[in-house]
């Protein structure tokens, strides 16, 4: 197959400035090219980056794309110029794999561009009507498949849940297993936004200190509101909640093997998203998983595909009035209870290697397969 994958206009491929989104695709594609196809990568244009090239037997087009920024109606416009350029370029295919709001509506105008497929990747916003031409909605987990369908029942038929991948290469256990220490760390790993929770945390983790003196929280991620961050005001209010307090913050760390390191330094992740239609699937919480790490989480559907309550994970109430107790409770528990929460990170281990990227690469093909087998 002729497989063209178009990840939009805001981050470089390969990822050297952050995006998740387009690491994750990069290692997919370099998945199918081993398998056989033609692979070729439509990104943004970005200093230093030529504009034709070949990594790992996948080809890479760059041009155009913008910066973006913190305000959704000027992304959207510059969003719309980006696809109103772009459309009109696409290279023929098979298929099509689209991770853009706006791209899709116009692809489905330019002939021989093969079956288009929508990564969706984000919760729905009122769009889906527009995208009535699109061959398949790729749902990274059922909370997103849930919501698609809610929203648009013409297009139920053409949902397929196929979850974000993860690199269980990079991402895996420590070789020896970590010790039964007083001093633990707890980990966090991803935006530091209101909505990420972060001054739940906080709150949780100075009842938790109280009982244990000793433990230690590290919170890794961007702060600036370019690179998603809630700002500087929001952070200057974190550091007021940490006074104190055994807390660090480490800016966010880009290089895939350098966060691996982290997540195996950390005895326990916490991820205590706030962001009821904001979180799609949670891939920090699942490369802790596959680097060994115990994750407690928020009480979101998404996670409920990977995370299984007591067996891989831990969830907390984070809509009760009472939601710090409740999270610091469960880090109590799991903390009290070591020699089960280290069970259970053999088992959260375990887990994530069904998101490795050859195993979302399969699901991927076999639903490309599929669509090329329909008129």
């Amino acid at each position: 197959m002729q497989i063209n994958i178009a990840t939009g206009p805001w981050l470089p491929v390969p990822a050297i400035q952050g995006g998740a989104v387009n690491r994750r695709w990069q290692g997919v594609a370099e998945v199918f090219a081993a398998r056989g196809h033609q692979v070729t990568i439509l990104c943004r244009s970005y200093p230093g980056q030529p504009q034709f090239e070949k990594i790992n037997g996948v080809s890479y087009i760059r041009r155009g794309g913008f910066p973006q920024s913190t305000n959704i109606y000027l992304d959207l416009i510059k969003d719309l110029v980006y696809a109103l350029t772009t459309f009109p370029v696409l290279p023929l295919a098979d298929i099509l794999v689209i991770n853009d709001f706006w791209l899709p509506v116009f692809a489905t105008l330019r002939p021989k561009v093969g079956k288009i497929v929508i990564n969706s990747a984000r919760f729905p916003k009122g769009q889906y009507w527009l995208y009535a031409k699109v061959h398949c909605f790729a749902a990274v987990s059922h909370a997103i498949e849930e919501a698609i369908a809610q929203e648009y029942p013409d297009g139920i038929s053409r949902i397929k849940v196929i979850s974000n991948p993860i690199d269980t290469i990079t991402f895996h256990p420590p070789i020896a297993p970590r010790p039964s220490r007083e001093d633990k760390t707890i980990l966090y790993v991803g935006r530091v936004h209101p909505e990420k929770g972060i001054h739940l945390l906080l709150d949780a983790f100075a009842i938790l200190s109280q009982q244990f003196p000793r433990i230690r929280l590290r919170i890794i991620g961007p702060i600036k509101e370019n690179q998603g961050g809630g700002g500087e005001s929001y952070f200057r209010k974190l550091k007021t909640k940490a006074e104190n307090l055994p807390v660090e913050f480490s800016q966010p760390i880009f290089e895939p093997t350098k966060l691996a390191d982290a997540y195996r330094q950390a005895d326990l992740f916490c991820y205590p998203s706030l962001a009821e239609k904001g979180e799609s699937f949670g891939v920090a919480p699942l490369e802790a998983m596959a680097s060994g790490l115990v994750p407690v989480v928020s009480n979101l559907d998404c996670f409920r595909d990977f995370i299984e309550e007591g067996i891989t994970g831990y969830f907390f109430d984070h809509r009760s009035d009472d939601a710090a107790n409740n999270l610091s409770a469960t880090l109590s528990s799991a903390i009290i209870n070591w020699e089960t929460t280290s069970t259970m990170a053999e088992k959260a281990a375990h887990k994530a290697q069904e998101f490795s990227y050859d195993k979302i690469a399969d699901s991927y093909l076999a639903d490309f397969e599929e669509l090329l087998t329909k008129e």
